[in-house]
């Protein structure tokens, strides 16, 4: 169990550090936080864990998997972010939300390098708290309707100690904003909600982005 946990911690970062306290006094420039998911927005259970902008922590859109670069972290110079992750006990589901602002012509090689994700890596290995996964990559059929290119991802994990790590991926580009959506569990199934969630998530960035 100690070990579930060790790997839940990990899931729980992939894609934002930070906690709501600080994100609540964030000053950005753009605050593209009302663009983000709530609570309404997920089947009861679920509570806000972590969340950041750029002005206040690691918004990582994409991962620390160092055996798949194209999953690289996303974000830096130029880009502007906000994410928030829910969770619905210790060892997940944990839903991740992140919306990034790519200057002029930057969405379009970031969602390239994560679409390539399904083909360069589609089978690896990554150590996470001190645990060896060994990942696969199948992609996922999304509606064209979401906006201009969206891709999606499972990522199925193993270890030498029976504990699964699963993860369903969501990126979506709309303009010049990229969509994630990663809903990820630890010794347990994904809660599925990535499918349902991203034409939510598609239309609340419509709604209170500019430009999305």
């Amino acid at each position: 169990m100690r070990m579930v946990h060790r790997l839940a911690a990990v899931a729980a970062a992939v894609a934002v550090t930070g906690s709501p306290a600080t994100a609540a006094h964030a000053q950005a420039s753009e605050d593209l936080r009302p663009a983000l998911l709530t609570p309404a927005d997920l089947p009861g259970g679920f509570v806000p864990v972590a969340a950041a902008t750029n002005t206040d922590g690691a918004v990582t859109l994409g991962g620390n998997f160092p055996g798949c670069p194209s999953l690289a972290p996303v974000t830096g110079d130029g880009t502007t972010a906000a994410a928030v992750t829910y969770s619905k006990g210790a060892v997940g589901p944990y839903l991740t939300h992140a919306l990034v602002h790519f200057p002029a012509g930057g969405a379009a090689p970031a969602m390239d390098r994560l679409a390539a994700a399904g083909t360069t890596c589609k089978s690896f290995s990554q150590d996470l708290a001190g645990i060896t996964v060994r990942f696969t990559l199948t992609p996922a059929q999304l509606p064209a309707t979401l906006g201009e290119r969206a891709v999606g991802v499972r990522m199925t994990g193993d270890t030498d100690f029976g504990i699964a790590v699963t993860a369903d991926i969501v990126a979506i580009r709309r303009g010049e904003y990229v969509l994630w959506l990663n809903d990820m569990a630890v010794g347990t199934t994904g809660a599925g909600m990535v499918g349902t969630l991203a034409k939510t998530a598609a239309d609340r960035c419509a709604q209170r982005a500019k430009g999305c």
